[in-house]
């Protein structure tokens, strides 16, 4: 029997370490150990490892020609499916700036921000609408990132904009979700119920997403009056996703995005968004389907301009999603990359930003 451990010391930075266990011993792409004998290169070769396997991503969809899918989105505004897409310039401004933090190009920094403000500034083809949730976690995650950069050049004003409208759009995402909705199908739509054009999440997911959103609301926006129902909502939806181990949703990314907000925050991860599984009194599980995830696209890809090419992306894109979300960050939160090779402490978000 499968059951979920509540004790607050199995976490899912513990799923995240398990995880990574597995990881490392398929990358064969490590140095030897024996070039491995101090724990700030064993820290450096780790992090290189994660941010290749990450910038695959931008090597195969970096130059795509998105017009079409673009163009679908603005000829279907209210599609209740629009939200899949936005994973994809998400993934791409993460891969960028892995690429800043690496090599310290200027214009790597500048892609993840103006990717990242596309997103902001096309709120209306995303938003008040199942799924949405998942991305203003994941738009959040992207900004605290960008918000803690120790070296942004004459980015600051920029990314001080994309801090303030993220933080804008993720209480008034929080609002519709903790206020009424109606029924489209099975599950609850904020603006309409259109038919869809892109992928649809399954209920596991859509409840996750919810759940994911309000974290991130409660957890960035600890001063709100709002703040105490919305955490509290969050740890009751996240409980009524469906106990399943290995699921071949997304749910388990996106509930990890929304334990992410806890922590990137400073604040204590709920026991109800520990992703851990355990069996009757054995270790720790971690989910093979997630651990194992891969890419399906094998090279570069010069236009996305069909339906199944832009939810091969969309998938494509989540490797990225569940690199971030259940371990890259985890062991490198942002901030991280500017201590030194052998510095071993956390970084708290803000506090980098603020000293710029």
């Amino acid at each position: 029997m499968i059951s979920r451990n509540r004790k607050s010391a199995v976490s899912g930075f513990t799923v995240a370490i398990a995880c990574l266990a597995g990881l490392l011993l398929a990358a064969s792409t490590l140095p030897a150990s024996s070039a491995l004998d101090r724990p700030g290169r064993r820290r450096d070769a780790l992090r290189e490892s994660l941010v290749r396997k990450m910038d695959i991503f931008a090597a195969n969809y970096g130059d795509t020609d998105w017009s079409s899918a673009v163009g679908a989105l603005l000829a279907s505004p209210s599609d209740p499916a629009n939200p899949a897409f936005i994973s994809v310039p998400l993934s791409l401004a993460n891969v960028y700036l892995n690429r800043y933090e690496s090599g310290f190009d200027k214009a790597d920094l500048e892609r993840s921000v103006a990717l990242a403000e596309w997103v902001v500034a096309n709120h209306a083809l995303w938003g008040r609408r199942e799924g949405s949730g998942a991305v203003v976690s994941y738009l959040d995650i992207t900004v605290q990132r960008l918000n803690a950069e120790c070296d942004v050049g004459g980015l600051d004003l920029r990314i001080g904009d994309l801090w303030s409208a993220a933080l804008q759009i993720t209480a008034e995402e929080a609002e519709a979700v903790a206020g009424t909705g109606r029924r489209c199908g099975l599950v609850l739509v904020l603006d309409a119920c259109l038919q869809s054009i892109l992928p649809y999440p399954s209920e596991p997911d859509a409840l996750a997403s919810r759940a994911a959103l309000l974290a991130a609301a409660a957890a960035l926006l600890p001063e709100d009056p709002r703040a105490g129902a919305w955490g509290r909502m969050a740890r009751e939806i996240v409980s009524s996703v469906p106990a399943t181990s290995c699921g071949a949703s997304d749910s388990e990314i996106v509930r990890a995005q929304g334990a992410l907000s806890f922590r990137l925050s400073g604040g204590e991860v709920p026991d109800e968004f520990d992703s851990a599984w355990t069996s009757d009194g054995g270790p720790i599980v971690p989910c093979p389907a997630a651990s194992s995830r891969s890419y399906e696209t094998e090279g570069p890809v010069a236009a996305a301009a069909t339906a199944e090419s832009v939810d091969l992306a969309i998938r494509d894109s989540r490797v990225v999603a569940f690199t971030l979300s259940e371990l890259y960050l985890w062991i490198f939160p942002p901030g991280s990359q500017c201590e030194s090779s052998d510095g071993r402490g956390d970084i708290v978000p803000g506090q980098r930003a603020a000293s710029r």
